[in-house]
């Protein structure tokens, strides 16, 4: 069965009966993430759904759209709950969302032929220019018009003005007059082949912000509207978008991460996060910032006139942007989901893919508290990146992808799937202090659970220690390894079953969205816990909600529909095969793995991808766990022993650098292939330095204790090294 075309997902999906538009849903509208509406989002569905035959549908969201009419002051008020009430944070001028309102009411207008509406619309824009030219381009104001609450000048903000005031120009002077305002403006922006997503209220670079993915594809479709116009803009539009490109590649993958500093680095910041405008340190790669590329460099290379394959480059770059959409379409329920992030191994070396945006500010649309730490689920639906795709793609149904051919099936090896023994022996005495990590593993417990750390409220970018079903996953997997007694187990699988949707899926917390990653983590405790055929635990719902995160192309997503990686592969696979069940198509799942081989035998995270530790690993366990062979194992372990440090570490890929987290990885793969490292003395030593004051382990030598993670890495993996840990709770407990 097919899914609904992009618009049709809108209108039956998104849309209520009053055309109000949600902000976040979930596969579809029997799964509202976030039912408050912001301005932005009425104002987006107006300028999109609307064709000029759909004169009951916009006269629809025309009414939707007036539900935000502030009767004290004029504009609008900006988000308002499900029944319609104003929250009164939304008691704010935002220009480029007030400039959208006023479009929006042109369009309305141009479509019911309503004059009056026209020039409603005309004066609602001229009050939001009048006030950003005469308080210097601010980013917010408050209802009157009067105050500043936020002087910084986003470029976002200036390049929206700009498509507005264009749109409802009736050949007056003052739009003109406004529009030549407007392009001096955004000279201020320009910085090298660049432009600086935002300046300060002192009008000075943000060197903290640095360059945005979605500033840079506005600016680009301002300054081709003013080059349309006569004045000058197409260069400045290319050589942003050329930037985008240029510095902001998605390493290993497609499409493009929606931000780099000031120095055109992609790279995590904890810095800019805690100290500039609030954001999540982590870079991501957002839907909704590739359908304004393809917009920005599509309508670019229509200009002409680029020199040097520019506008090839300009084409290719709108072609690679629309079909990272594409990618992100659920090819079963319809809709786009919101992008994809990964951990960093450093700094500046993405590495493992995560459905997720991890810290994120409160009150980010669409997110979730746990504990001090917010984060986005990125197979959200989120209502801005629909209307944006439909503007981009138009209105279409995106091609359901096949599984590649299994030409060469691997041999069978059948894996016993023995969890009743973890370790053969204890550690050596004095490789680390395993009393003072117990002690350290311990004062996590949280609740009926565990968290990541001890602490209950640290500072910076630490977690708390509120229980996660990832934590409880580590925690129960360390003590088990070292001998130790789970305490409270009755209590423990209460808090992992409380966490189990109506789905099936488990979700990071109660009531958070399921996801194969943290089913993964719920039903392998479970399992080892002896709590598999527990009266509450819906086994056959949970098997259902896994399999249905199979792709037609044969790997698994994060959650159904979402795009498919090795690494959700392998939890999903593991997830399957803990509860003594199989894929729907496991031809087509080992299909897929084996298409993400490379020449040098190791494994990249999707076909085509370069090889790293990290799909290496996965790739190998789940052929392991589903009784294969995989093929050509020896020149995988050639592979994994040649990334080696005489340090003693690994790095995660060819010419990256040392990883901790690449480092188990590489040690796990090797063991499971009855392989150790080629120097395994110096890699024990290696994890050792790592175990900080406190017991716990970090992932430098002398820094700070980490998480429950970093733990479960030196814990396991020193048992690994020392040939002591069970090859089927290798296999099984990652």
């Amino acid at each position: 069965m097919s899914p609904p075309s992009l618009r049709a997902f809108v209108l039956e999906q998104v849309l209520d009966a009053q055309a109000r538009v949600p902000a976040v849903v979930g596969r579809d509208a029997t799964d509202v993430i976030t039912p408050d509406r912001t301005l932005r989002d009425a104002a987006l569905a107006l300028l999109v759904l609307p064709g000029p035959d759909d004169q009951d549908l916009t006269a629809r969201l025309l009414s939707a759209l007036r539900e935000f009419t502030d009767p004290e002051h004029p504009g609008y008020r900006e988000l308002l709950d499900v029944t319609g009430a104003p929250h009164p944070v939304g008691d704010v001028r935002t220009p480029s969302v007030q400039a959208l309102a006023a479009w929006a009411l042109h369009r309305a207008g141009d479509l019911l032929g309503d004059t009056d509406l026209v020039a409603e619309a005309r004066t609602a824009l001229r009050s939001v220019t009048d006030a950003v030219t005469r308080h210097a381009w601010p980013a917010r104001l408050d209802r009157s018009w009067s105050t500043v609450l936020d002087g910084a000048s986003p470029l976002e903000e200036a390049a929206v003005l700009v498509l507005a005031a264009d749109a409802v120009d009736d050949g007056t002077p003052e739009w003109s007059a406004f529009l030549s305002d407007a392009a001096r403006h955004l000279e201020r922006y320009v910085h090298g082949d660049g432009v600086w997503a935002c300046l300060t209220p002192r009008g000075e670079p943000d060197t903290v912000r640095g360059h945005r993915t979605r500033a840079s594809a506005l600016a680009a479709l301002a300054w081709t509207r003013l080059h349309e116009r006569g004045q000058d803009g197409a260069d400045r539009a290319r050589r942003a978008l050329l930037h985008v490109q240029a510095h902001h590649p998605h390493v290993g993958a497609r499409g493009y991460w929606d931000r780099s500093d000031a120095a055109s680095v992609v790279r995590v910041d904890p810095v800019a996060a805690l100290h500039g405008r609030p954001d999540s340190p982590f870079p991501a790669k957002l839907v909704a910032d590739h359908a304004l590329l393809a917009l920005a460099a599509r309508r670019t290379a229509e200009l002409g006139g680029g020199a040097d394959g520019v506008d090839v480059r300009l084409k290719t770059m709108a072609e690679e942007a629309a079909a990272e959409v594409e990618r992100y379409s659920d090819p079963r329920a319809g809709g786009v989901f919101q992008g994809q992030g990964s951990w960093f191994s450093t700094p500046v070396d993405p590495t493992v893919p995560l459905a997720r945006h991890v810290m994120v500010p409160p009150r980010t649309t669409g997110s979730f508290a746990v504990g001090n730490t917010t984060y986005v689920p990125f197979h959200g639906k989120h209502a801005q990146t629909q209307l944006l795709a439909l503007a981009a793609l138009g209105d279409r149904r995106s091609p359901v992808l096949a599984a590649p051919a299994l030409t060469e099936p691997p041999q069978p090896e059948p894996f016993d799937n023995d969890l009743t023994r973890v370790t053969s022996a204890p550690l050596s005495e004095g490789l680390v202090d395993i009393p003072g990590y117990l002690r350290w593993l311990r004062s996590t417990a949280s609740g009926l659970g565990y968290g990541l750390t001890p602490y209950r409220a640290p500072l910076g970018l630490r977690s708390d220690r509120t229980a996660q079903t990832f934590s409880v996953l580590h925690v129960v997997s360390d003590l088990m390894a070292l001998g130790e007694p789970v305490p409270n187990v009755p209590g423990v699988l209460a808090g992992v079953f409380a966490t189990q949707n109506a789905d099936g899926g488990f979700g990071e917390q109660p009531s958070l969205p399921s996801e194969a990653f943290t089913t993964y983590c719920a039903v392998l405790t479970a399992v080892v816990l002896g709590g598999a055929d527990h009266p509450d635990f819906d086994r056959e719902r949970c098997v259902e909600f896994v399999r249905a995160c199979q792709r037609p192309e044969g790997g698994f997503g994060n959650a159904p529909g979402f795009p498919c990686d090795a690494w959700h592969s392998h939890l999903a696979a593991l997830t399957l095969v803990a509860l003594d069940a199989r894929p729907e198509r496991p031809d087509d799942l080992v299909a897929y793995l084996l298409n993400c081989q490379n020449p040098d035998g190791g494994y990249g995270n999707q076909p085509g991808s370069p090889s790293d530790t990290f799909a290496t690993f996965r790739v190998v366990d789940t052929l392991v766990a589903l009784g294969l062979r995989p093929p050509h194992a020896e020149k995988t372990v050639a592979w994994l022993r040649s990334l080696q440090t005489e340090a003693g570490g690994f790095r995660y890929r060819d010419n990256g650098v040392e990883s901790f987290v690449g480092s188990y990885h590489a040690i796990a793969a090797l063991y499971v292939l009855g392989a150790l490292p080629a120097d395994t003395a110096a890699c024990t030593r290696w994890i050792a330095v790592r175990q900080s004051a406190d017991g716990g382990f970090s992932r430098t030598p002398g820094g700070p204790s980490e998480t429950t993670d970093e733990g479960f890495i030196a814990i396991q993996a020193l048992h690994m090294l020392e040939g002591k840990l069970n090859r089927s709770w290798a296999v099984m407990m990652t």
